[in-house]
C-alpha cells in the first residue's frame, strides 16, 4: 500500500528521492534569503536590510548620555558624507526606548547628519542590541552580520574593519 501512496520513495526510485532532497534543499535556500527585517527612519521612510545589499550598513548604536557616543557624531557625519565614494550606509539606532520626538530632538541637539531609526514603530532587524555602548554592527554587501564592534569609532577605524572584513572573505 506504502508504494501505492508514496510511489517516489520506493527501492527502486532513487531519482524520486533525489529530485525530493533536491526540493528540500531548494526550498531551504529560499527561507534563508526571505529578509524579515523592517525598520521606520525618523523622515518616515519604510526600509529593510535587502534594500541596501551591495553596500556596508554600518549600525551606530548610541545613547544621549553616552559620552564616547557624542565623540564620535562627527566622525560618523563625516563618514556619512563619504557614503557614495565609500560604498556605506549609516544608521543610529537608539540604545534607549525613547519616543521619536525625544530622538528628533537629540538629532537637532547633537547635530547627527546620518539617518536615524525610529523606535515607533519597533524596529525589526536580525541583530540584538549590544551590551555596551558605543558599539557599531556591520552588515556585509552580501548581509552577512559582523560585530558589535565596541569603543569610539572614526572613519579610519571603520574603513580598517571593512577592509579586515573583505580580505577574510
Amino acid at each position: 500500500m506504502s508504494r501505492q501512496i508514496l510511489p517516489l520513495f520506493n527501492n527502486n526510485n532513487s531519482l524520486g528521492i533525489r529530485a525530493c532532497l533536491v526540493l528540500l534543499l531548494f526550498l531551504g535556500l529560499i527561507s534563508c534569503q526571505r529578509d524579515d527585517s523592517s525598520f521606520q527612519l525618523l523622515d518616515g521612510s519604510q526600509h529593510k536590510l535587502s534594500d541596501f545589499r551591495g553596500k556596508w550598513v554600518l549600525v551606530n548604536f548610541w545613547a544621549e548620555w553616552c559620552g564616547p557616543c557624542l565623540e564620535e557624531v562627527p566622525e560618523l557625519n563625516h563618514a556619512y558624507e563619504m557614503r557614495d565614494q565609500a560604498n556605506w550606509e549609516i544608521f543610529a539606532f537608539s540604545y534607549d526606548k525613547v519616543s521619536n520626538k525625544q530622538l528628533r530632538d537629540a538629532k537637532a541637539r547633537f547635530d547627527i547628519s546620518y539617518p536615524m531609526v525610529a523606535t515607533q514603530p519597533e524596529p525589526k532587524v536580525p541583530f540584538k542590541r549590544p551590551s555596551k555602548l558605543p558599539a557599531l554592527i556591520i552588515v556585509s554587501p552580501q548581509g552577512d552580520i559582523f560585530g558589535p564592534y565596541y569603543g569610539r569609532q572614526d572613519i579610519y577605524s571603520v574603513q580598517l574593519i571593512i577592509d579586515q572584513l573583505k580580505s577574510q572573505q
